[in-house]
């Protein structure tokens, strides 16, 4: 065998694609690989969540402070129609409901762990009628019924768990109260199906739907008239109030649901308790 010497030819180990190029192709497919594995991972805990048994939900905020009943006219009204919303929407014999009233000017509502439904003042001294209060609890009640805020947490407690590991963040600190609450963000689908049910319990209530699309125009037109699209939970995620309302409509129709009808007034005691009177 003769060795023979050859020169290497010159630029035989570069590409003619530039390198910035080829970085971001990599960074590029490698974005996309986390992004696709963080999201498989949260569909997984999300699916997974609704098996974690009740009381364990309710272990996870029983820590959290509480602001005690006061044992009010308000607070007394509206435990009564929370029970009737409760009694018509079947909900499985292990889910408890607890009405917490706030004595904010906080337009808001919102359902949250281990049960629990918090309604504010401000939110509350808006509602024309009773049957838009009704809508309001069965809406949160709904999601506690799908099991909507441990879903929720689990999520966003696998996804912030999985990105902390994969971009190397040592800060784990996913559980502490105000991470707990953070997380809590309904799909828009959740939300669909919430309005759905508690739609339902209107009807299912009152014999008819009118006052359940008073609660979406009673909020549409704070919003407009404070200039404040942030900060009200129950229309985050939420389609836009017109397309709200028409879908609730038509679900009404679709049933043969009544859509006219004597809508129930709030008691006085009420509306004075609510002033401070």
């Amino acid at each position: 065998m003769k060795f023979e010497h050859r020169e290497i030819p010159d630029g035989i180990n570069v590409t003619d694609v530039h390198p910035l190029k080829e970085l971001v192709v990599l960074l590029s497919g490698a974005t996309i690989l986390i992004v696709a594995l963080v999201y498989i991972l949260g569909l997984s805990a999300g699916f997974m969540a609704p098996y974690i048994p009740f009381d364990t939900e309710k272990r996870l905020t029983a820590s959290f402070p509480v602001e005690a009943p006061a044992d009010t006219a308000v607070e007394h009204y509206l435990q009564q129609v929370t029970d009737r919303v409760v009694e018509v929407m079947d909900l499985p014999e292990e889910i408890e409901v607890t009405l917490h009233y706030s004595d904010g000017d906080t337009v808001n509502a919102f359902a949250t762990l281990g049960g629990n439904v918090v309604v504010f003042r401000g939110l509350l001294q808006k509602l024309p009628n009773e049957n838009a209060l009704a809508m309001l609890l069965a809406h949160e009640i709904a999601h506690i019924k799908h099991r909507d805020p441990i879903v929720s947490l689990t999520r966003g407690v696998t996804i912030s768990a999985a990105l902390a590991v994969l971009l190397g963040f040592s800060d784990l600190d996913l559980m502490g109260e105000a991470g707990v609450y953070t997380m809590l963000h309904f799909s828009r689908t959740m939300e669909q199906q919430a309005d759905s049910e508690a739609l339902q319990a209107v009807y299912t209530l009152y014999g008819h739907t009118h006052g359940a699309s008073d609660l979406f125009d009673t909020i549409s037109a704070w919003h407009k008239a404070s200039g404040n699209s942030e900060g009200v939970e129950f229309m985050q995620s939420h389609p836009l109030d017109q397309k709200r309302i028409k879908t609730l409509s038509a679900q009404a129709t679709s049933k043969h649901w009544p859509q006219a009808g004597e809508t129930t007034p709030l008691p006085q005691r009420f509306i004075d308790g609510l002033k401070g009177q």
